[in-house]
């Protein structure tokens, strides 16, 4: 029984030791139970989802994705109030989709209406870093095979220094994704067609935890189980597979598909009334953003992360840090990633180079949040579940108990110069437990 259950029943009058409640505490146990139900039942379905990779298809068939719609990381936010290396990666996306003949003539459509910027998340798509995603780009379609609810993210860029998801549009970059959309995307379709069993994701993310990833920042193993799985389920291939393995030869690849799973996974969180559990977690340039299973699209904003430790690449400093938006953090969101460092130890170098303090990280986040993981363990814990479920009600009343978010770090240059582990705002968890209160 939780404590202030327990407290509330030890009410009764001296006089004849009747038992009684003041109409307060009876309308706050009854609040309490309703919410404890309700994050309970969020979490089951959570637990009964089961993501699926379904195949590759372009945006705009796989979402419905209008041409003249650009999306990117965070809550949507108007056109002006995006800067920086996220400004510069959703003005690409449009000369990449052939919206505008130049920077300036892009600058000004999306000032008039022409061209629209929307946020990832608002089709169900989730980006990386800035997120950009086009109509005709290719995506990741996972699929909750008990519902068919889908969840979408584009392909890995690979290691190139122009990606555009880290703010830089050069003919390299047009190249770069013109090969994955042309080469490398049909080729890994046909492996993923020629699958004799249904390409579950949740076994590979659950194993790779016992192997030494954490499924944000560290994705080795599930990308070469992931890679096992695909050749070993493809009983008929042709030359196509060699091309296919070249993009499926950096540890980041499974990233993608860890993010889309993720988001499947959280939705089947959504819509429980009176639910304090987190359902989603982005940010853009300017603002960090969550939602919860209680309150349904609204979003809650706050200051962007601070970083509680991080490693840079030779020759750069804090001021060559950029925030470009992120929507990685969805795995953060389903117990994974920052909540789940102890079981991505070789991740120490940039997690702050103390094996314990990452230990230490874990076991901090079983405080703020609903239970265990019963699928992804710890093995250094002696396999104890991660923690899972968010629960704003419970980060409100451990302020100093927000969520670490294992992220890359975009430089002011236009590429990857790091990677670490930034903390969540307060802010909006804490006005999302209003909103939840108030209701």
């Amino acid at each position: 029984m939780p404590p202030q259950v327990s407290v509330i029943l030890g009410y009764r009058k001296a006089a004849n030791q009747q038992f009684w409640m003041p109409k307060r505490f009876v309308r706050s146990l009854n609040m309490t139970r309703l919410r404890e139900r309700a994050n309970l039942a969020a979490i089951e379905g959570l637990l009964v989802s089961d993501p699926v990779l379904t195949g590759i298809e372009s945006a705009e068939q796989a979402m419905g994705l209008p041409r003249s719609t650009v999306l990117t990381s965070g809550p949507t936010m108007p056109f002006r109030s995006y800067t920086g290396g996220q400004r510069a990666a959703i003005i690409g996306g449009a000369l990449y989709e052939g919206l505008a003949s130049d920077e300036i003539a892009a600058a000004a459509a999306f000032d008039r209406g022409d061209i629209a910027v929307r946020g990832c998340q608002e089709f169900g798509c989730v980006g990386s870093l800035a997120g950009v995603t086009t109509a005709s780009m290719p995506v990741l379609v996972v699929a909750d095979s008990r519902t068919g609810e889908q969840a979408y993210c584009t392909l890995y860029e690979g290691d190139s220094v122009d990606r555009l998801n880290y703010g830089t549009y050069t003919e390299a970059t047009r190249n770069n994704l013109e090969d994955l959309r042309l080469r490398i995307a049909p080729a890994l379709n046909s492996l993923i067609d020629a699958q004799t069993e249904p390409l579950r994701l949740k076994p590979i993310m659950s194993r790779s935890l016992t192997m030494g990833d954490e499924l944000h920042s560290r994705n080795a193993a599930a990308t070469l189980l992931f890679l096992r799985r695909l050749l070993t389920g493809a009983k008929q291939v042709g030359p196509e597979l060699v091309t296919a393995l070249e993009s499926l030869c950096d540890d980041y690849f499974f990233l993608r598909l860890s993010m889309a799973a993720s988001k499947v996974m959280s939705n089947a969180m959504r819509g429980y009334d009176d639910s304090s559990v987190v359902t989603a977690m982005a940010f853009s340039c300017a603002e960090f953003g969550i939602q919860t299973s209680g309150t349904g699209d609204a979003w809650f904003t706050g200051p962007l992360p601070t970083f509680d430790d991080y490693r840079l690449e030779p020759g750069y400093d804090a001021d060559d840090i950029e925030f470009m938006g992120g929507e990685s953090i969805i795995t953060e969101v389903v117990g994974l990633g920052g909540l789940a460092q102890a079981a991505g130890l070789p991740l120490h170098r940039s997690s702050g180079r103390d094996v314990s303090l990452m230990i230490a990280r874990t076991t901090a986040m079983y405080e703020v949040t609903v239970t265990e993981s019963p699928d992804f363990l710890i093995p250094v814990l002696n396999y104890r579940g991660t923690p899972l479920g968010l629960d704003v009600e419970k980060i409100v009343e451990r302020p100093d108990h927000t969520p670490f978010l294992d992220i890359g770090i975009a430089g002011r240059s236009g590429r990857q110069i790091g990677g670490g582990v930034a903390r969540a705002p307060l802010a909006p968890f804490r006005k999302a437990c209003d909103a939840l209160n108030s209701t």
